[in-house]
């Protein structure tokens, strides 16, 4: 049976509760406060009868209706609670250069960072100026980048120069000037090489930052691969938030994930590698129709079980099943696939968590993560929005079950299969941080080995040149880049 909860969208009005207490010298001061504490009311309200954990909740009389949003939220959530959150409900986007990087201290100049590009939407301002994920900032106009012009990139709005680099092999100096010491006295000097960042003689033009649309359908391509010798079609499918569409075009997104199917379909995929490691969340309906694309034949034609809701006592009657569902596809196609093989990070949680169990199945469809373990999160939000001050409020108001009726926690690769981005054989490596669907990139070489054979690699070689050891200072998201509301798994 198709569930309803997908099209669920609450937008209850502000909800004045009266509050008794407000007298001073006998006279009533109600007028004077209700306006500053109808939010913290409307909140608790909301919370009293749809929170998962309501039990757990502090009294009227035992709370201050005065703070912020966020401040009254912590103060009265439960303990076991780290999924409830509350949101401004942002009008007009804010513009954005659109990428997300990384600040690795440079190797020359302590006071200097290099940024490294994680992220970059496209048809943004940095796509424009030809950014791509593995590339290096070395300046931004004539400064190096330090915490002191890093809010140039961070918060910045007219057009940029970007100077910069490239990490490489590159002799050290000392050893150099001691080569050619050794070389004048008659002797064999050995030259040492190490891997930083260096100049690469290019400077990029940034365009003024301006509102851009990311797409949760980032990157889909297919690969050749092989299988037992056998030459086999791969899809790959980089997808970042489970988010159905826009508010002009609700199902603009789920549409694009439809045309995949179909794509992947004709190109006679036999494996889908599902990246998932920025995965931070998003919509029940999402969950449902990329289950059903992915789900094996078997499943899909008897409408399986995929995973189940239980709401708290108050709210036994929303109680689902959600299952395999053909009506959800609306011109997408079940890929009847034997597997899965996802890629997943500490960011996975809730909706790609809610994906990956409900598709695993032991004896019939292995599910391969490679890559971190995920959050581990295994409630459902839902979203109730207050009109009138433009704030809503997410509790955990059902815990999810997969499709054998057990709960669940974090999703671990196998040891062999966890797999870091920039780290190789423990030595920090970026030679393969490229942009996602690059068959070099580390995790889809992973992925892709995997499926062939060759990893986890049966001899280590050793590996002689020696490499600096960068570390990762700070990862930014830049303000309004991937605006999609996805915290964990929601009803909406």
């Amino acid at each position: 049976m198709m569930t309803k909860l997908r099209k669920i969208i609450l937008i209850p009005a502000l909800i004045l509760v009266s509050i008794s207490g407000f007298f001073s010298c006998g006279v009533d001061r109600w007028p004077e406060y209700a306006h500053q504490t109808a939010l913290d009311t409307w909140m608790l309200d909301i919370m009293q009868q749809n929170y998962l954990w309501y039990q757990d909740l502090p009294s009227y009389d035992d709370v201050n209706l005065f703070l912020e949003p966020a401040s009254f939220l912590s103060k009265v959530k439960s303990k076991n609670d780290s999924y409830s959150f509350v949101d401004s409900v942002m009008e007009t986007p804010l513009p954005t250069y659109g990428f997300d990087y990384s600040l690795v201290r440079s190797a020359d100049i302590d006071t200097a960072y290099n940024a490294l590009i994680t992220y970059v939407i496209p048809g943004s301002p940095a796509a424009d100026a030809g950014l791509v994920r593995g590339d290096w900032i070395m300046k931004v106009d004539t400064s190096y980048i330090s915490k002191k012009y890093e809010t140039q990139l961070l918060q910045g709005i007219p057009a940029r120069d970007l100077v910069m680099g490239v990490w490489k092999e590159v002799p050290v100096v000392e050893e150099e000037d001691k080569t050619k010491a050794d070389t004048e006295e008659g002797g064999e000097g050995e030259t040492e090489y190490v891997y930083k960042v260096v100049p690469n003689g290019k400077t990029l033009k940034l365009p003024a930052a301006r509102v851009v649309e990311d797409n949760p359908v980032h990157k889909y391509t297919v690969l050749p691969a092989k299988e037992n010798g056998q030459e086999i079609e791969v899809g790959y499918l980089m997808y970042n938030s489970f988010t159905a569409g826009t508010s002009s075009d609700p199902e603009k997104y789920n549409n694009e994930l439809r045309q995949v199917s179909q794509e992947f379909k004709t190109a006679g995929v036999k494996y889908v590698i599902l990246d998932l490691r920025y995965n931070a969340g998003g919509s029940l309906d999402c969950v449902q129709l990329l289950g059903t694309i992915l789900t094996s034949g078997e499943r899909y034609d008897s409408n399986a079980p995929m995973a189940y809701l239980e709401y708290n006592d108050k709210n036994r009657d929303k109680d689902a099943t959600i299952h395999f569902d053909g009506e959800v596809l609306k011109g997408g196609t079940n890929l009847n696939l034997p597997g899965l093989f996802v890629i997943t990070s500490s960011t996975t949680a809730g909706a790609p968590e809610m994906l990956i169990r409900s598709l695993y199945l032991k004896d019939s469809y292995p599910v391969v993560a490679i890559g971190g373990a995920t959050k581990g999160q295994n409630v459902a939000t839902e979203q109730f929005i207050n009109e009138e001050f433009l704030w809503s409020i997410n509790p955990a108001v059902c815990t999810v079950y997969d499709s054998n009726h057990d709960t669940y926690g974090s999703i671990s690769p196998a040891t062999d299969l966890k797999v870091s981005e920039t780290i190789i054989d423990g030595i920090t490596n970026y030679s393969e941080f490229l942009p996602f669907g690059n068959k070099d990139e580390r995790l889809l070489k992973v992925a892709l080995g995997v499926i062939d054979g060759s990893y986890p690699p049966k001899d280590e070689e050793t590996e002689e040149t020696k490499k600096a050891q960068f570390k990762i200072e700070k990862s930014v998201i830049s303000p309004a880049s991937r605006r999609f509301s996805s915290n964990g798994l929601r009803l909406k």
